[in-house]
């Protein structure tokens, strides 16, 4: 198992200053645990360690790591969709200039036709990059989350102050 050691003072520090329900996780402290989650094999179990000068109350920070896998990931299938549509808009303008341009070129050769052809072709393959590039990272970073969600997190309190 490998273990993703956070070391903190209080358990403040495991939230956005801003948030006044210290609720939401700080930016640095996910951007760390998932740096730590990319330098481990994907097979491999994860369990988060965090250790603490204070007492914290384990189920709220647990809740709130689960939370925030929860929002993530919505927000990651709100993406999906928005680049589905996009993806199938693209690609039916890009036949669409294509299929104008095929209609143009049999009966004039204006340089304006072959612009044309140029404006499909981009949408065709923007609509393919999404498909190539962005979708296989969106599911990647799904996985990622769901990953997360099912760490096991433990707690040591290391010097309980007063």
């Amino acid at each position: 198992m490998y273990e993703i050691k956070v070391k903190i003072h209080e358990e403040a520090d495991l939230y956005n200053t801003f948030d006044p329900d210290a609720s939401q996780l700080s930016d640095e402290v996910v951007s760390y645990i998932l740096r730590k989650y990319q330098e481990k094999e994907r097979e491999e179990k994860h369990c988060i360690h965090i250790i603490s000068d204070t007492h914290v109350d384990e189920d709220r920070v647990r809740r709130n790591i689960h939370s925030y896998t929860k929002h993530e990931e919505e927000i990651i299938g709100r993406q999906q969709q928005a680049s589905t549509i996009k993806q199938i808009r693209l690609f039916f303008i890009g036949i669409a200039f294509i299929a104008l341009w095929m209609f143009m070129a049999s009966r004039t050769e204006n340089i304006g036709v072959e612009v044309l052809s140029i404006i499909g072709s981009f949408a065709v393959w923007e609509a393919a990059n999404i498909w190539i590039v962005e979708r296989p990272t969106m599911r990647m970073n799904r996985r990622q989350l769901k990953k997360l969600m099912e760490t096991e997190i433990r707690f040591t309190v290391v010097n309980e102050e007063g």
